[in-house]
């Protein structure tokens, strides 16, 4: 199966100065030091080839990995090297500053400037590369099948966007609806069949599947479990698999390419407006008389602002509570860690064409290039930064999973893993939007749980007409994700969060 080729996240050739030139040349030099495993490190997401050409530069990349790379070399740079040589100068005062330089803070930039927004908009990103923390070290999975509207909603209308993302911003983003495909037991799939109205009545699309159908979908998937010993199914408290939901428009992209391109285009159609500082990471929030008036960096550098738009994720609680707001007034969002991992494919023919399953245990996994990508939530994982890959966590808890499911899959071996941060709204599990309520201009978009990146173009347009019009147009259901609602107990709780 062919893949999309991806568009190298490259600073617009028209602000190139010599030394990032100089920098272009040494490229090979770089890849010829970094092992295999280390470019996965770097970024794992693959393409059959990604090309680039620039005056007398031109490179074959071979993977998605040295493009990465390429990135951070381009990327990694003073503002300077991207200004002609000439003294750079960080703008103190804007319109309009976006915290958090991930898909959210790039969909909010990229929708306000394309809904005719003339003013100058800022982005700070505390990393020195954008799209670096949870974009990057998500799964890249899409989906619409939800217990709530307005996620179905959101997610709808960014599936619709991620399918026409190169009619509008020109880049690839390696997008696939190859489908997701959850598995249930008796007990579950009895709720789940009561529920396919639902997602009817929403606009959303699914195919319930027997245990045949499934056994086709999934080469060498076991619906039963009469092929395994008793004590296995009965130390791991397996049941037959009764029934599978399937998502047609489901399935898989590249956050990071979707992120940068929302960045670069906005960049390109729109210089004079927009400033992106990296490596530039927000002290703290000046608020006064319940207004937001601009914020200190790190080195107490002040920069005004007359709206700022908190796009932070899991580093934003944090942020607002080093701003000193009251208790009450900051939001329920801790980061929870994640883990994600790279394993071998198991000698399965047809096993490239499976879509994003769910099995047992919660465990989920679809074919990343010539790998498999697996994850699973670990239930009792504490809130706090931390982004250790366990081992043992794979093996103990997913790879025993998928082997009594999927006979073959003993061969799927870690090549490669890594941890990553949820902003995990721990009050309902959905996103935090709008307008913060006591603090006026200071406006919200945190707190996804782990569906940020599926809901990115929607999210940046619901932000968009929310601060240029005062409504949500395009998605009304979004008003039901503002701040208030943990005052007045209308909490939107999600349950289908993997």
């Amino acid at each position: 199966m062919a893949l999309n080729h991806a568009r190298l996240p490259v600073p617009p050739p028209r602000l190139w100065s010599k030394t990032i030139k100089q920098k272009i040349k040494k490229v090979n030099i770089f890849f010829l030091k970094f092992s295999k495993d280390l470019l996965y490190s770097l970024y794992r997401r693959s393409s059959e080839i990604l090309r680039f050409a620039q005056g007398q530069a031109c490179f074959a990349l071979k993977s998605a990995e040295q493009a990465l790379l390429l990135h951070r070399i381009l990327f990694c740079i003073n503002p300077c090297e991207i200004n002609n040589g000439r003294e750079w100068r960080m703008r103190k005062e804007n319109d309009i500053v976006i915290i958090g330089g991930g898909i959210i803070g790039g969909s909010v930039l990229f929708n306000l400037l394309n809904d005719g927004f003339k003013g100058k908009i800022a982005v700070f990103e505390k990393k020195d590369a954008l799209a670096d923390e949870s974009t990057a070290l998500s799964a890249g999975g899409f989906r619409n099948i939800w217990s709530t509207v307005v996620n179905m909603k959101l997610t709808s209308y960014s599936i619709e966007k991620f399918k026409h993302f190169k009619e509008d911003t020109g880049a690839s983003i390696g997008f696939e609806q190859r489908g997701y495909l959850f598995t249930y037991y008796k007990k579950e799939w009895e709720r789940i069949v009561d529920f396919k109205k639902f997602w009817e009545n929403s606009g959303v699309r699914t195919e319930l599947l027997s245990p045949a159908d499934i056994e086709e979908m999934i080469p060498g998937l076991k619906a039963d479990v009469n092929h395994l010993d008793k004590d296995i199914v009965e130390m791991l408290a397996l049941e037959e698999i009764v029934g599978g939901l399937f998502g047609p428009d489901c399935g898989i992209f590249n956050p990071t390419a979707c992120a940068i391109a929302y960045f670069e285009s906005s960049q390109e159609n729109f210089p004079e407006s927009v400033e992106i500082n990296k490596k530039n990471e927000v002290k703290k929030l000046s608020i006064k008389d319940g207004k937001v008036k601009g914020f200190f960096l790190e080195n107490d550098e002040f920069i005004a602002a007359e709206k700022i738009i908190l796009a932070a994720g899991a580093f934003s609680q944090d942020l607002l509570e080093r701003s000193e707001i009251p208790e009450e007034q900051n939001i329920p969002v801790v980061p929870v860690k994640r883990m994600l991992f790279l394993v071998n494919k198991p000698p399965i023919e047809g096993f490239e064409k499976i879509p994003m399953v769910i099995i047992d245990n919660h465990v989920y996994f679809h074919p990343e290039a010539d790998d498999l990508l697996v994850g699973r939530a670990k239930p009792d994982q504490k809130p706090g930064y931390d982004y250790d890959m366990e081992k043992n966590y794979y093996i103990d808890e997913m790879n025993t999973y998928m082997q009594a499911r999927i006979p073959g899959m003993e061969y799927c071996r870690i090549k490669n893993g890594w941890g990553g941060l949820y902003a995990v709204n721990t009050k309902d599990k959905n996103a935090i939007l709008g307008e913060h309520p006591d603090i006026s201009n200071l406006f919200l978009a945190t707190g996804f749980s782990g569906h940020g990146v599926m809901e990115a173009p929607a999210v940046g347009k619901c932000i968009s007409e929310k601060i240029l019009k005062g409504n949500y147009i395009s998605i009304p259901e979004a008003e039901s994700l503002e701040f208030t609602r943990f005052r007045e107990g209308k909490l939107v709780k999600e349950t289908i969060v993997i």
